[in-house]
C-alpha cells in the first residue's frame, strides 16, 4: 500500500492506548477534518471528534462538509469506533479509519495465511490492501499481530454487504505503523453524506470467540442458521464421501472424458465404495470450457443430448447423483452479444466494464479477453441463467447446479451480484426444491445460498466458520491421482493449494482424466478407499449456540 508524499493533516484523538484518525473520501478527493473547525469531548468513556469543516492537500485547501468520529470502551476493554462524514458538493465514496498504537508485525485475513510486512525499493512496512467480500477475505474481521507479541481484532458490525478494507502502512511523518480500516459505500446509494458502521478493535487471546461472534451478527441479521437446522440441503448429501469429477472438453478442445466414458468411470468407482457415497461433478460438460459460456448445452462430441440423458441414467441406477456445472458470471462475449445479455456485463463501482482477464486460456502469454463477467444481479442475465439451469433439471433429470465463481462480486451502481445470486437460488428452489445447490469459493453471506463448496481455501473462515452453516469439498484443481493433471482447470499441473485443506473437514475428491483408472488406477483406487474411511468431524464453532 502506498502512503501520500507528504504530511496529510490528519487530526488523531487518543483513547488508552491507541490514537485514531478519520478520513473522507469523495469521488474527487480526500479530506480530513479542518483543525481550525474542530470540537474535541472527552467523556469518562470515550472521545468524540466533530469538525463542521475539511481540508485537502495537507492543508493547502478547505471544502464545505463535516466529519465526526466517536471512540467508546466496550465491557471488554474493546475500542468501538463509528463515524460519519459529509461534502457539501462531492459524492462521497468512503471514510476511512486509521489506528495507531498497534505496531503491526502480521495480519490474518483467513486462516492458513500471515500476511508480513514488505519492505522493497517501493516502501517500508505495508500490507496489501484486501477487500471483503472475497474469496481472499471472506469475514470482515482481520487478525492482526503487533511487535510485543499481542494479538489483536478488527470486525465491522455493518448490518448490510459493503466493502470492507484492510490494510497496514508505515507513515514516514510520524514514524508509527497505521492499521487503516475503509468502508466504502454502496454504489446503487451514494450521496453528499456516508455513515461509517461501527469497527470493533480489541485485543484478544482465543480467535474463535471473535468469529462466533461475527456468526451471531450473520444469524441475527442476515438470516444464517446452521447446517443442522437449514432446509434446503437434500437428505442424500450428508451421504457423499466422495465427489469425482469428471472433466469434460478443455479450452482448447481437448476431451478428457466422453459422456460413455464418464458412465464406464462411474461403474468402475461404484465396484470400490457404494454409489449413494458419490457425487458425480461435470465440469466442461457443454463442451470448451469456458470459451462456450453461457450457451449451456450437452457437447455434441461428447455425446450430446442423448448421451447425457444417458449418463444420468446410468449414474441414478448405481445411486450415484450428477451435478453438472454453470458459470454464475461468465460469458464469451460473441455469445452474450447474440444473446442480448451485453448490458449484464459487471461493472466496478466507476461503470468500468469487468473482464476475465487473469487466465491466459490458450498459453500463448497473452490472456484471452474476449470473455465478460456478468453480473447475476441483472434481471435479464438471471432470468436466463435460471431457464438454463432449470432446463437441466427437468430434461436431464440431474440432482444439483453447481455454479462457478460465485464469490465474485464488486460495487456495481446498478445491481448487486450478491442480491442476484440470492435470488437465483431462491427461485431455483420454489421451482426444484429437491436439487442441490452448490458454490464456488465463498463469503459469509454465501454461506446462506449454497450448502457446499468448492474452496481453494480451507477451512473458509476464522476458526473454520463456513462448516457452521455448510460442507466443503477440494477444489476443482485437485490434481488426478498418479499424473496430477488439474483437467479442464487453468491451474492445470501447477495447483498446490489443496495441501491447505483439513482432511476431517472436507469431502474427499476424485480427479478423473483420461487416464486415471488405467494407467494410474491403484493411485485412484487409494483415493476411493480414504473417501470410504472419511467421516465428517465438525470444528467446535459448528456446534457452540
Amino acid at each position: 500500500m502506498y502512503t501520500i508524499g507528504y504530511e496529510f493533516g490528519d487530526t488523531f484523538v487518543q483513547l488508552g492506548a491507541l490514537e485514531f484518525g478519520i478520513r473522507l473520501a469523495t469521488t474527487k478527493n480526500v479530506y480530513a477534518p479542518d483543525p481550525t473547525r474542530l470540537l474535541i469531548t472527552q467523556s469518562t468513556n470515550g472521545v468524540k471528534l466533530q469538525a463542521d469543516g475539511l481540508i485537502w492537500g495537507g492543508g493547502q485547501g478547505r471544502a464545505g462538509g463535516t466529519l465526526e468520529l466517536e471512540i467508546s470502551r466496550g465491557a471488554d476493554g474493546r475500542f468501538v469506533a463509528s463515524g460519519n462524514g459529509s461534502h457539501l458538493e462531492e459524492v462521497t465514496k468512503s471514510i476511512v479509519l486509521l489506528v495507531r498504537g498497534i505496531d503491526v508485525t502480521a495480519m490474518s485475513f483467513y486462516p492458513g495465511e500471515r500476511a508480513t510486512l514488505e519492505e522493497t525499493a517501493w516502501g517500508k512496512g505495508w500490507i496489501q490492501a484486501r477487500r471483503y467480500p472475497s474469496n481472499r477475505a471472506t469475514m470482515p474481521l482481520i487478525f492482526v499481530e503487533d511487535s510485543g507479541g499481542r494479538s489483536w481484532f478488527a470486525l465491522s458490525k455493518d448490518t448490510r454487504l459493503r466493502a470492507k478494507y484492510f490494510a497496514s502502512f508505515f507513515d514516514y511523518v510520524s514514524g508509527m505503523q497505521n492499521l487503516v480500516l475503509s468502508h466504502e459505500e454502496d454504489a446503487r446509494t451514494r450521496g453528499n453524506r456516508i455513515n461509517m458502521p461501527e469497527w470493533h478493535i480489541g485485543q484478544v487471546e482465543d480467535r474463535a470467540k471473535v468469529a462466533l461472534e461475527r456468526c451471531h451478527d450473520l444469524e441475527q441479521y442476515f438470516g444464517l442458521v446452521p447446517y443442522p437446522q437449514r432446509t434446503d440441503v437434500p437428505p442424500w448429501l450428508n451421504d457423499i464421501k466422495l465427489v469425482a469429477y469428471l472433466h469434460g472438453e478443455h479450452w482448447t478442445g481437448h476431451v478428457f472424458n466422453t459422456f460413455d466414458r464418464m458412465g464406464d468411470v462411474l461403474r468402475w468407482t461404484t465396484q470400490r465404495i457404494e454409489g449413494k457415497h458419490v457425487m458425480a461433478f461435470l465440469p466442461a460438460w457443454d463442451g470448451r470450457y469456458y470459451y462456450n459460456y453461457p450457451l449451456y448445452e450437452p457437447s455434441e462430441r461428447l455425446g450430446g443430448k442423448a448421451g447425457l440423458k444417458q449418463l444420468v441414467e446410468q449414474a441414478h441406477g448405481m445411486g450415484v447423483k450428477v451435478v453438472p456445472m454453470l458459470g454464475a458470471n461468465v460469458g464469451n462475449l460473441e455469445y452474450v452479444e447474440k444473446l442480448g445479455l451485453r448490458d449484464a456485463v459487471l461493472q466496478n463501482a466507476w461503470g468500468q466494464e469487468a473482464r476475465l482477464h487473469w487466465i491466459d486460456w490458450d498459453y500463448d502469454l497473452a490472456p484471452e479477453n474476449n470473455l465478460v463477467v456478468l453480473n447475476l444481479g441483472h434481471p435479464k442475465f438471471r432470468n436466463y441463467l435460471i431457464e438454463r439451469a432449470s432446463q437441466l433439471v427437468s430434461e436431464f433429470d440431474v440432482d444439483g447446479i453447481f455454479l462457478d465463481i460465485t464469490f465474485l462480486w464488486e460495487n456495481d451502481s446498478r445491481y448487486s451480484p450478491y442480491e442476484g445470486t440470492l435470488a437465483w437460488a431462491q427461485e431455483m428452489r420454489r421451482r426444484h426444491p429437491h436439487i442441490l445447490l452448490f458454490g464456488e469459493n465463498s463469503y459469509d453471506l454465501l454461506w446462506a445460498v449454497f450448502p457446499i463448496f468448492h474452496e481453494e481455501q480451507g477451512p473458509t473462515g476464522h476458526a473454520g466458520a463456513l462448516h457452521r452453516y455448510a460442507r466443503q469439498t477440494y477444489y476443482l484443481a485437485h490434481p488426478s491421482p498418479g499424473s496430477g493433471s488439474g483437467g479442464v482447470h487453468e491451474g492445470a499441473w501447477h495447483y498446490r493449494g489443496w495441501k491447505w485443506n483439513v482432511p476431517e473437514l472436507t469431502i474427499p475428491a476424485l480427479s478423473v482424466v483420461e487416464d486415471s483408472i488405467t494407467t494410474h488406477a491403484r493411485a485412484t483406487e487409494a483415493v476411493i478407499a480414504r473417501a470410504r474411511r472419511w467421516e465428517f468431524a465438525p470444528p467446535p464453532i459448528a456446534s457452540i449456540p
